[in-house]
């Protein structure tokens, strides 16, 4: 009798019943379309959109219209939305909490100088509104003052440094300086604009003017302009979005009070004042009177005596009600005459 034998291999062998339910659940994913996924507000497919309201309306910037009508200026301002919300979110929501402590002190100085508040959102973006912050083209402080393309810069104004001081670190003085500047630059560069007075303040007006001579009646969007110009202007401008439309952008910092304090004015001392010294008069520590006076050098912590550069000497804040008392240790002490 003839054997007969089966060839396994081209036998249809049934599968265990959780491989056959583990197939369906992955043709299920993979055929789930994207809109079935929840979406946040102002965030479609991979990126963020502009809110709807600026979309309809436009938008201003330091008094400006943006042409966020032209496709090619709308991108460009998108991008650094995305940027800035995906990038660099974690240093715009810290940037956002030293806004709203710093902040009423810049917009202050700038509403006295009847410029533009946008003005502050430049601020932020050079120095992420730290005082010690140092670029690495040498700017300083809030405004990144003393870089490289102020020493070509003939609208540049001085500011005082020495071991003990440094005007460009203290708020109001930097922002005052920097006023300055931007207005030379306002009333100097060829056809000029705010926004073309920003792109020289940030890159240098020698950088900036020959390009515009080339380009008459062109505007900052239609210009090529050196790459940081070119980029901190679009970002300031997305910066400004993000902050006017926080709930729309789900960025949600919780409000801080300004820092509170009194202003004793320029002071011309007897002799140095040791912040710490100051600290103990007012029952707290240091470094909260050092970030009222951020001027001063953290390295001495110590608020000079006038010298030459500044015969009127240099100014000193204290936490909010502590003025007077201060004014009177200091004469008591003998760092004040009356």
């Amino acid at each position: 009798m003839k054997k007969i034998t089966f060839n396994t291999r081209h036998c249809l062998i049934p599968q265990p019943l959780w491989l056959w339910a583990f197939a369906g659940i992955m043709l299920l994913a993979f055929s789930s379309t994207p809109e079935a996924a929840p979406r946040l507000d102002g965030y479609g497919r991979a990126s963020y959109i502009l809110p709807q309201d600026i979309q309809k309306q436009g938008l201003t910037f330091a008094d400006i219209k943006i042409p966020l009508d032209r496709r090619e200026v709308a991108l460009r301002v998108v991008d650094q939305v995305n940027y800035l919300l995906m990038d660099r979110r974690a240093g715009i929501m810290e940037c956002f909490d030293r806004m709203a402590i710093f902040g009423p002190t810049i917009l202050s100085i700038l509403k006295d100088e009847r410029v533009p508040a946008d003005l502050l959102y430049i601020s932020a973006l050079l120095s992420d509104l730290l005082p010690n912050t140092r670029t690495k083209a040498g700017g300083v402080g809030w405004w990144a003052l003393g870089a490289n393309k102020d020493k070509k810069n003939s609208s540049s104004v001085p500011w005082i440094v020495t071991n003990d001081w440094d005007d460009r670190r203290d708020p109001v003085l930097s922002t005052r300086i920097a006023i300055n500047i931007l207005q030379r630059l306002l009333r100097n560069t060829t056809n000029s604009d705010w926004l073309l007075a920003i792109a020289a303040f940030a890159d240098g007006a020698d950088k900036i003017d020959p390009i515009v001579q080339k380009a008459p009646g062109f505007s900052y969007w239609e210009m090529v302009m050196p790459p940081y110009s070119d980029v901190l202007i679009p970002r300031a401008v997305a910066l400004k979005i993000i902050d006017t439309h926080r709930q729309f952008y789900c960025v949600d910092v919780p409000p801080l009070p300004p820092l509170p304090h009194d202003f004793l004015d320029r002071l011309k001392l007897v002799k140095d004042l040791p912040l710490h010294v100051v600290a103990k008069w007012c029952q707290t520590n240091p470094r909260s009177i050092w970030e009222l006076n951020p001027g001063v050098e953290p390295s001495t912590g110590v608020l000079p005596k006038p010298d030459s550069r500044s015969p009127s000497g240099f100014p000193l804040r204290v936490p909010k009600g502590m003025g007077n008392d201060v004014r009177k240790l200091l004469i008591r002490e003998g760092y004040l005459t009356e």
